[in-house]
């Protein structure tokens, strides 16, 4: 489920293997892709605040090529 910034849910058939979404604000598009920066950051943040076990999602979005 990927959620927009207005707040409408987008439900998305993806691949098994972790993964975050590009998601253009305009027309829907979304791309996966992976997140080492992402998945270095959130370990860095959970190690920070004393969490662990930390599991995360990501959406980034911003206007495609296309839009």
């Amino acid at each position: 489920v990927l959620r927009r910034d207005d707040g409408e849910a987008i439900y998305r058939l993806c691949g098994d293997a972790h993964h975050h979404h590009l998601v253009c604000k305009n027309c829907g598009d979304t791309v996966e892709i992976e997140g080492g920066a992402i998945e270095k950051w959130a370990r860095a943040m959970a190690k920070e605040h004393g969490f662990r076990e930390v599991g995360h999602t990501a959406e980034i979005f911003g206007l495609c090529s296309k839009c």
